[in-house]
C-alpha cells in the first residue's frame, strides 16, 4: 500500500528521482492531482516525466 501525503513533490526538471519516490502532476481535465511513483532512478529531463511508463507508475488521483 502506498501512502499519499500532502508533501508529495511536484515533478520538476533538473532533479534526481529515486526508485519509490513520488511526484504529483496537476490534471486540469479532472481538476485533481495525479500521483506517480518512480520505478527507475533517473534525472528529470524533457520526456522523462509522467506518464512515461519507463520511469513512472500511476498510483492515484487526489
Amino acid at each position: 500500500m502506498t501512502t499519499i501525503g500532502v508533501s508529495t513533490k511536484i515533478w520538476e526538471r533538473n532533479q534526481h528521482w529515486s526508485v519509490s519516490s513520488h511526484c504529483g502532476i496537476w490534471d486540469p481535465a479532472t481538476r485533481s492531482v495525479q500521483v506517480w511513483e518512480c520505478i527507475r532512478d533517473h534525472d528529470s529531463l524533457p520526456g522523462t516525466g509522467p506518464p512515461n511508463a519507463m520511469y513512472w507508475r500511476f498510483v492515484a488521483r487526489r
